[in-house]
């Protein structure tokens, strides 16, 4: 008895101390992000695992105002909430529709199929089609890409969810009066609010961090947006890596404050979905 009481508590503690080494690993490159954007490159270079002996909050005031960081943070936030609102109602219908109005295998197949093309195979064509229509060097082109780039895994997700349902809830609201549509945004939107949370959350973290469409559409240094923006802020000859940094973090903190206003909505939608997917 006591041999296998020692064995679970030996098994238990191992893993424990496998998930805090993996945990420290994960956090210790965005802690050294963190103090370094607080150095210059004088102290990262002499002490580079050390805290800042003089915090130079300046470096996130340059990176904002002297590197143009703001108007890129700008043009991020003004495509990446536009792009989620649009993706969150597209994606709602068209899960509502293949999974509770008229079930489809088929379209549901059509519609998720997406997952399985790589990103990089569509630049060529997305390039050519949008310099045709004059959405090169547009906001509403990076809008357009990233609404397709991200609608397959969205409605992945999300009708594994409105699948698990129950169809009394809608019934009774159609039988009380309602109509298809007003049972949809009255019933069904707000019992999927886990699910919308999940694909507006992992749309958002594509949209936010993408680098290589905007890229490839943007040269107006006005529409660039910020991952681009902090591209720029390495130097040719030399780079200022405080300033750098200071520029990543910028980047991550409005990604860090969405997730924890969402985290509980997140692992319900993410949890749901495995299960009734």
């Amino acid at each position: 008895m006591n041999a296998k009481l020692n064995s679970r508590m030996f098994g238990t503690g191992a893993k424990y101390a496998i998930a805090w080494v993996y945990a420290l690993l994960s956090v210790y490159p965005f802690l050294w992000v963190l103090l370094t954007s607080f150095k210059n490159n004088d102290e990262l270079y002499r002490s580079p695992f050390s805290l800042p002996k003089v915090w130079r909050f300046e470096n996130y005031l340059e990176a904002w105002s002297g590197a143009n960081i703001g108007t890129y943070f700008s043009n991020s936030i003004v495509v990446s909430l536009g792009a989620v609102i649009a993706l969150i109602l597209i994606c709602a219908m068209a899960s509502y529709a293949v999974t509770r109005v008229k079930p489809s295998a088929a379209m549901l197949a059509y519609f998720t199929v997406g997952i399985m093309i790589p990103i990089h195979a569509l630049i060529m064509p997305t390039v050519i089609m949008f310099r045709e229509v004059s959405l090169v060097n547009s906001l509403w082109g990076l809008f357009l890409v990233y609404i397709a780039a991200n609608i397959s895994i969205s409605i992945f997700i999300l009708s594994g969810f409105m699948r698990g349902i129950p169809k009394e809830l809608e019934e009774a609201a159609m039988i009380d009066g309602s109509t298809r549509t007003g049972a949809f945004f009255k019933i069904i939107l707000p019992i999927s609010k886990p699910g919308l949370a999940t694909i507006a959350t992992l749309a958002f973290l594509n949209i936010w961090n993408d680098y290589l469409y905007g890229l490839v559409l943007i040269s107006n240094p006005k529409l660039k947006t910020l991952t681009m923006g902090i591209s720029d802020l390495k130097g040719t000859y030399a780079t200022q890596y405080g300033l750098l940094c200071a520029g990543f973090m910028l980047a991550i903190i409005p990604v860090m404050v969405m997730y924890f206003i969402f985290q509980e909505q997140i692992i319900k939608g993410m949890t749901a979905g495995a299960v009734k997917g």
